[in-house]
């Protein structure tokens, strides 16, 4: 019996001593409300932007709350276009661009579907034709001519941004973020 007490104390103490960590580890990654106001931030005057979205993804329930608060707080339209295969990509970018008229991409994971180089190249070549900025959720979207993307470290959040595509986007990053932007050179 007395036994059983301590076994069951050393597992709750465990219990304790790991939740915060999963917790810090959570609280690294930029949060949909930090990134959609940074892009007010880097592109004054935004009102709609579009959000594809991978309706596969387990994070769905998580995050599409989180757009309707963020779109709330900062004042921006957010649209959420839900893409199952690469067949609906095309589709729903046209949708987006012709009835919601957005005037941004923003991918917020880089997961399933939209970790593919074939996603990727499509959203990218047809938002940069359309004159739209990608706001995306990783270094690989840089490289092929998406715009920004952020990092949270134990300073704060960093941009990674492609300077030329930025440029040519219309996008300015403001004095406050200028030490903590890297600004990669792409091929």
């Amino acid at each position: 019996m007395r036994m059983r007490k301590i076994q069951l104390l050393a597992v709750g103490l465990v219990l304790v001593f790991t939740a915060p960590t999963s917790r810090l580890e959570t609280e690294t990654e930029v949060t949909p409300i930090q990134q959609l106001f940074l892009i007010k931030e880097l592109k004054p005057g935004i009102e709609r932007i579009g959000v594809i979205w991978d309706k596969n993804s387990a994070q769905r329930d998580q995050v599409l709350p989180q757009l309707q608060r963020a779109s709330a707080a900062t004042n921006v339209k957010v649209i959420v276009a839900e893409v199952t295969s690469l067949q609906e990509v095309a589709p729903q970018f046209r949708t987006l661009q012709r009835e919601h008229q957005v005037q941004a991409i923003w991918i917020l994971e880089d997961a399933g579907l939209l970790a593919q180089a074939a996603t990727r190249s499509f959203l990218i070549k047809n938002a940069t034709q359309a004159g739209m900025p990608v706001f995306a959720p990783s270094e690989a979207w840089l490289k092929e001519g998406a715009c920004v993307t952020w990092k949270k470290d134990a300073d704060g959040i960093r941009l990674l941004v492609n300077k030329a595509v930025a440029e040519a986007m219309g996008i300015t990053i403001p004095p406050k973020y200028q030490d903590r932007t890297a600004f990669l050179a792409m091929n």
